[in-house]
Formats: structure tokens, C-alpha cells, sequence
């Protein structure tokens, strides 16, 4: 690419960039007072690194004196002193800078440019070379800091009353003594932005719109244009969006309760410089006025047309809004929301009268108003109707006339009104003008509910009259049974319910009976109640009740009503823990029953039966254990259940328990069964285990004359060596399991052995020889 293309390119670039930022004229070192000789380096800041490779031009006093970014003043004359200005090419021309050359002894220095916020140093300067002593420094002719050593003043924080006329004065050393100079310079604080203004879009502001508050203010030329900033938003005082960089605060879908005096703040980040805007009253206009309700009519009567319209208007900022209209009626929606702004009633009710509001809201549904109420009420074209019966009291033959009594209201007196009579809601004269219904000769079949109704011709208005009699002495009888349902042991009440006439057949004195299966279970009299205490099963049945004047002339029954009761608990069942029961098991018997949804809380008892005879009280516990069974504890087993207060009881059917021998009885054995002095003798502890307990262990024991000869062991034999006379006696073993919980011992084997003089004696009356025996 060549050098003039690269060029044009570039200057592309900053003009699109916006790069053609004013430069500014800065001094290194900063001080727009110098001395002559001193040096002094000039530059063109445009603020941006695409000023590289630019053309700048260099101006004093409006004439051209340099090209170049920088201008150094090596050795500074009096002839430099002047307006400074420089150019980038293509842009502006920035502010004149001004710098003093000075030949003399003392300046006064301060920076080229003061902003609000700025630390600053004012320097008192002596001609280079010379020795300095004390300064003294002033403020508009007033001394603001004493004589010291330093030739500088600080000022932290530079604020619009930093600005003003200082003057310094200064020991110099020259000519062999300390003179004294002194020199002046005037400071001016430039702002370091402008005081920040306030603007709002959209003109005007209406309600649902996107409302944008833009907080506006610019900063300085170079080298301050990039100084960051913090902006926050308040709201009649109140902040509304806190510090932040955003210069813009939003309000989607604004309300009235939006408007208010607006302003904005503006900070440095540090906080040392804030400038507040000037409040700014936004006042939210409508998008559509307050809607009220208007009606066709002022006075609306029964049948005829009313119209209500919801009335508003639109902003002539948005008139192409699109609204939306419901009505209600005391709070009750009548018409959904739709594009029209009318609700219409053909034919006006009573029932139509009430508070009316109209909703309006735009068709996105951003804005709702409810109007005021309007309140409506229908008046009665005529008044309901009422039935008479003229005579009040007639009996079996008479004539009776139904009058259908109403009165039209003003001012429609000349309404043609048309009847209609019913008997239990049956037609007995169509609709026509005449207002009487008569019957003649009036029988049973004429008894039953009268009424009448009265329409206008056209229909649009009907009202019925209440409810006229013409009955029976008192009602064919109900019957009621509390509680319900009906569970064994409660009380329980059946109730015969009729009713009588109005006055004066009212005190018609009455006389009830009540029926179980047909049969009379309680008597005619007064009470219209039979009551049972502590109800059984065998109480269930048809019940019906019989109601009879007291002279019995008229007599009528209740259907009948089936009784169900129900049992408090069910009928109990004995279930046990193991099907085979072995001698030394555990046993346990439960006795389950289950109460009913409606009794819960029951208290039940039980007791345990074993052949009839009572093995366990009556007790909360529905479990009956043997820690160790026996064979005595076999049995045809039953339970016994009650409620607590004993008012119900149950027996379960048998279980039969038949506990099974672990091992037979023993049977002691002696080999030989014939033995002599000096002979071997072995007894023997013989039994057998049953199924399926073959591999339980046993323990055996012997003894001779009730004494123990061989201690309890695994060993079922014992052996007695070289018999003699003092083993004579009487032998028995005993078997036992390991846990003692089963004994069982033998029968008795007698064991005589022989002696000298009893073996004769023996001899003599038995010729057999001596031998061991049983004794069964």
C-alpha cells in the first residue's frame, strides 16, 4: 500500500472515530511562568493514541512557528513568551495557552490549567542560581501561611473558592545579602464538568410509556476529557436510581403516581467534585381519561331496555389506543372485557338492579381504571302476586274461589296482565285475564299446593306466587333415626315427624304410634318418639309409625324404614403364633376383633377359656402368652370380649390346642435283668424325641430311694460294678431339656440284690434266682 494511501486512510479513521477531538496545550513542567534560560516542553494532546503519526502545527500569537506533536524551548527568552495554539490536521485549533518569560528575580508559579477537584502546588520560584530563604505566601492581601523555609503551598481538593489573586514574597540571597521580592499571579478554577442538566424522552410523558431521564454534562479538553464520573437520580428528593456510569435512568410502563420533580446528580469516582441538576417537573399525562358510567334511562322498570355506556377519552397523544371495557355488578363481572364500551339489557329484572363499575384497560393490558359506582334499581313493574282463598275454611262439597292479587306500579297502570293457576305445579287454568280460579264442590282430589303467575304479554315478566295450601289435616308422617348409623349399645331415638296446618287447625291434638316387622313396639299417645337403650342386633328391622287424631277419625302411616344396626366390634377370632406347638414353646393366643369406623375410641376387654375354665382375666390385653407350653395346656381354647362398661360381649368360637410331647416318658431298663453278688449291672434311661426335634438335646439323672447316684448329664446309662447288697433299692431316672423347662421321670425299677441269709430265705419260696424288677 503506498505512504499516501496509508495516510488518507488514516484520516478516515479519526474523522469516523471521532478522533477530531479539540486538542489541548500542555506544559511540562507545569507552570505557565518561567524564567529565562529555563526550558519548556510544549504538546499538542488530542486525548487518543491515534494521534501518532499526525501533522501538528504550532502557532504563538496566531502566527505559525513550529510542525510537530511537541514544542521544546531549550533556552527560554523573553521573545517566547506569548499565546500558544496548536492543530492537528484535518482539526480544530485548541485554546490559547499563555506562557510568561520572565527575567527577574522571583515568580509566582502555578499550574497551566485548575480544575474543581485538583491538588495543586503554588510555588514561589528564585531566579536559578541564587540562594532562597524564608516565603511568605497571601491570598487576596491576606496572609495565608507565615514565613517558613518552603518555597511551596499545598492546596488539597480545589474547590470555585480556591480561585483568586495570590502574591508570595521571598528572602533572596545576592549581593552579599538577603533581599527581599515578591510577585503575584491570579488563579482561576475551571470547572471539571459542567453543571449537569436534566432532559426526558418521550414529550409528553403518558401513562405505559417508556419514560428515559438522560443526566447531561460535558468534561474539559484533553487531558481531563476521559475523567470518569458517577450519576445518580432522584425523585422529589428521594434517590431513585443510586451513583453508577449509566447517564440514563428508565421507568417502563409509567403510572401518574411516576410524576414529580426530577434531578440528577454527577461525582467524580473519588467523590471530591458533585454538581447537582436543577429539578425538572414531570407531570405523567393519561393515556385515557376516568371512565364513567352513564345510562339510558333514569328510571328503568321490570321489562324494559337498559343500556349502560362506559365513557372516557383518549389522549391526542395516542389516539389509536386500543381499549378494553368490562362491567360489573356489585363486584360480580357481567360482561367480559371486549372493544365495546356499552352493556345492554333487553328485558330489565329485578334482579338486574346494583352497583355498576366499568374496568377500562389497553388491549397489552398496561393500564386499568375502574369507574365510580353507578347504582341501578329496577323497579317492580307489579308487584309479586298473592294467593287467597275465599272461604279460609271450607269442608268436603263447599265451593272455593283463588284469587291472584297484585297491584301495578306508576305510572304503568295500564299494563294488561295475564294469570295462570297450578296445582302441584300442574296447569288447572291457562293464562288469561281473569284473575279467579274457582272450583266447585271441592273433594279430596282438590287437596294439594296452589299457586299463581302473573306475565305481561309478552312474556318478558313472570312472578309466581308463594305456595297456598289446600291439604290435608296434618302430613302423611316421615320417620328419623338418630344417631346414624345406629351402633350396638347406643340409644336410639325414631322419631315420627308430621306437620299441621296454619291456624286454626295448628293446635290439632295428635296421637303417635311406632311399629317394628308389623308389630307394635310402643303404643298411641303423645310422644312422637321411641327411644331403645343399649341397641342389640336382634333391634334391626322395617320400622313405621302411625299418626291418628284423638278421636281417630283420620289415621295415616309412614313408610317403612329399614334399621341396619350395626356392631360395635366384630365377632372375635382366636388365631396363635404357631400352628404345631411342641412341649417348652412359647404360645401366644391373639383374640382379634375389629371395632367399627364409627366407635373408634371403644375401650375393649378380653379374657381367655381354656375346656371352659378361665386362663386370664378380663383385661385391655387382646394376647394370652405361655412362655414355656405343657402338655396340661392343651385345650379347646376361647375368647371372651366386652366393651369396657360391660354393655356388649362376645365369645369367639374354639380353637383347639393340642401341645405335643417333645420326648416320651422314660422307661428305665436294668441288663441283666437277672444278676447276682458280684455281677455288672447297667440301667438304662430310655425315650424318644418326636418330629421334628430329633436333634434336641437331653439331660439325664438317676437315683436310688429318691437320692441322686448320677448327676445330670448327656449319658443315658448307668452302671453299677460288682453288685452287692447295699445297691439293692429303688431306681428311678429323670430326662430334662438343657433349659429345665421339660421334667419327665421314669417309673420305679426295684433292684433287691442277694445276701447270705436273705438269698436262703429268698431261695426257700422262690426256686427262680434273684432277679430285678418293676414296680407298676
Amino acid at each position: 500500500m503506498s505512504t499516501e494511501m496509508s495516510i488518507l486512510l488514516l484520516w478516515l479513521v479519526l474523522i469516523q472515530e471521532g478522533a477530531a477531538i479539540r486538542p489541548a496545550v500542555t506544559f511540562t513542567p507545569d507552570y505557565k511562568k518561567i524564567f529565562t534560560s529555563e526550558q519548556i516542553t510544549m504538546t499538542c494532546d488530542v486525548g487518543s493514541t491515534i494521534g501518532e503519526g499526525m501533522d501538528y502545527i504550532w502557532y504563538i500569537d496566531s502566527k505559525q512557528v513550529y510542525n510537530g506533536k511537541s514544542y521544546i524551548i531549550q533556552y527560554a527568552e523573553t521573545s517566547h513568551s506569548g499565546s500558544y495554539q496548536c492543530q492537528s490536521r484535518p482539526g480544530e485549533v485548541s485554546d490559547p495557552a499563555r506562557l510568561e518569560v520572565i527575567h527577574g528575580w522571583l515568580i509566582l508559579q502555578t499550574p497551566l490549567y485548575v480544575y474543581e477537584g485538583d491538588d495543586i502546588y503554588i510555588r514561589c520560584h528564585h531566579r536559578p542560581r541564587y540562594s532562597g530563604g524564608q516565603t511568605l505566601f497571601y491570598k487576596d492581601n491576606r496572609v495565608i501561611r507565615d514565613w517558613e523555609d518552603s518555597a511551596e503551598y499545598y492546596i488539597s481538593n480545589v474547590t470555585r473558592m480556591t480561585a483568586g489573586t495570590y502574591r508570595c514574597r521571598k528572602e533572596i540571597y545576592y549581593n552579599g545579602r538577603y533581599n527581599l521580592h515578591g510577585d503575584d499571579i491570579s488563579v482561576s478554577v475551571q470547572d471539571l464538568f459542567t453543571t449537569p442538566t436534566l432532559s426526558v424522552t418521550p414529550q409528553p410523558v403518558i401513562t405505559t410509556d417508556k419514560m428515559a431521564l438522560t443526566c447531561q454534562t460535558s468534561l474539559p479538553p484533553p487531558p481531563r476529557h476521559n475523567t470518569q464520573l458517577r450519576i445518580a437520580f432522584y425523585r422529589e428528593g428521594g434517590i431513585v436510581q443510586g451513583f453508577g456510569v449509566s447517564d440514563t435512568y428508565e421507568v417502563y410502563n409509567v403510572q401518574l403516581e411516576d410524576s414529580g420533580k426530577y434531578s440528577c446528580e454527577v461525582e467524580t469516582t473519588d467523590g471530591r467534585v458533585r454538581k447537582r441538576s436543577a429539578e425538572t417537573i414531570i407531570q405523567i399525562g393519561e393515556i385515557f381519561s376516568h371512565p364513567i358510567i352513564t345510562v339510558t334511562n333514569n328510571v328503568v322498570t321490570e321489562g324494559d331496555p337498559m343500556t349502560l355506556t362506559c365513557d372516557t377519552t383518549l389522549s391526542p397523544y395516542r389516539p389509536t389506543t386500543r381499549l378494553e371495557f368490562a362491567f360489573y355488578r356489585d363486584g360480580r363481572k357481567v360482561q367480559d372485557f371486549s372493544s365495546s364500551n356499552k352493556y345492554e339489557v333487553w328485558s330489565a329484572q329485578l334482579e338486574d338492579s346494583g352497583n355498576y363499575t366499568c374496568h377500562v384497560r389497553t388491549s397489552i393490558n398496561s393500564t386499568m381504571k375502574l369507574s365510580d359506582g353507578y347504582n341501578i334499581r329496577v323497579q317492580e313493574l307489579f308487584f309479586p302476586p298473592v294467593l287467597k282463598a275465599s272461604p279460609e275454611l271450607v269442608n268436603d262439597g263447599d265451593n272455593m274461589t283463588l284469587t291472584c292479587v297484585t297491584h301495578l306500579t306508576e305510572p304503568r297502570r295500564s299494563t294488561e296482565l295475564q294469570y295462570v293457576f297450578y296445582r302441584d305445579g300442574r296447569n288447572v287454568q291457562g293464562f288469561s285475564s281473569d284473575n279467579k280460579y274457582e272450583v266447585q264442590f271441592i273433594q279430596e282430589e282438590h287437596s294439594g299446593t296452589y299457586t299463581c303467575e302473573i306475565q305481561t304479554p309478552n312474556s318478558k315478566i313472570k312472578k309466581r306466587s308463594q305456595n297456598l295450601h289446600v291439604q290435608d289435616l296434618f302430613t302423611t308422617p316421615t320417620i328419623s333415626v338418630t344417631p346414624q348409623p345406629v351402633i350396638t349399645t347406643d340409644k336410639m331415638a325414631l322419631t315420627c315427624q308430621t306437620s299441621l296446618p296454619p291456624p286454626p287447625r295448628h293446635n290439632t291434638q295428635l296421637r303417635i304410634a311406632f311399629y317394628r316387622e308389623g308389630g307394635i313396639v310402643q303404643g298411641f299417645g303423645v310422644s312422637d318418639t321411641y327411644e331403645v337403650y343399649n341397641v342389640q342386633l336382634e333391634d334391626s328391622g322395617k320400622y313405621s309409625c302411625e299418626v291418628e287424631t284423638t278421636d281417630g277419625r283420620v289415621r295415616k302411616r309412614s313408610a317403612e324404614t329399614i334399621i341396619q344396626i350395626a356392631e360395635i366390634f366384630s365377632h372375635p377370632i382366636i388365631t396363635v403364633t404357631n400352628n404345631v406347638v411342641t412341649e417348652g414353646d412359647p404360645m401366644a393366643l391373639t383374640c382379634d376383633t375389629t371395632l367399627s369406623l364409627y366407635r373408634p375410641a371403644t375401650r375393649l376387654e378380653f379374657a381367655f377359656y381354656r375346656d371352659g375354665q378361665k386362663v386370664q382375666d378380663s383385661s385391655p390385653a387382646n394376647t394370652y402368652e405361655v412362655q414355656s407350653a405343657q402338655l396340661e395346656d392343651s385345650g379347646n381354647y376361647t375368647c371372651h370380649v366386652r366393651t369396657s362398661i360391660s354393655s356388649t360381649m362376645k365369645l369367639s368360637d374354639g380353637h383347639n390346642i393340642r401341645v405335643q410331647e417333645l420326648f416320651f416318658p422314660p422307661v428305665l431298663k436294668a441288663s441283666p435283668e437277672l444278676v447276682n453278688d458280684g455281677d455288672n449291672m447297667t440301667l438304662t434311661c430310655v425315650t424318644h424325641l418326636t418330629e421334628p426335634r430329633r436333634s434336641t438335646e437331653l439331660q439325664y439323672v438317676f437315683y436310688r430311694d429318691g437320692r441322686n447316684v448320677q448327676g445330670f448329664s448327656s449319658d443315658n446309662k448307668y452302671e453299677v460294678q460288682f453288685i452287692q447288697e447295699e445297691h439293692s433299692g429303688t431306681y428311678t431316672c429323670e430326662i430334662q431339656t438343657p433349659n429345665s423347662k421339660i421334667k419327665k421321670r421314669s417309673q420305679n425299677l426295684h433292684v433287691q440284690a442277694p445276701g447270705a441269709s436273705y438269698k436262703n430265705v429268698l431261695n426257700f419260696f422262690n426256686p427262680f434266682p434273684p432277679m430285678a424288677y418293676f414296680d407298676f
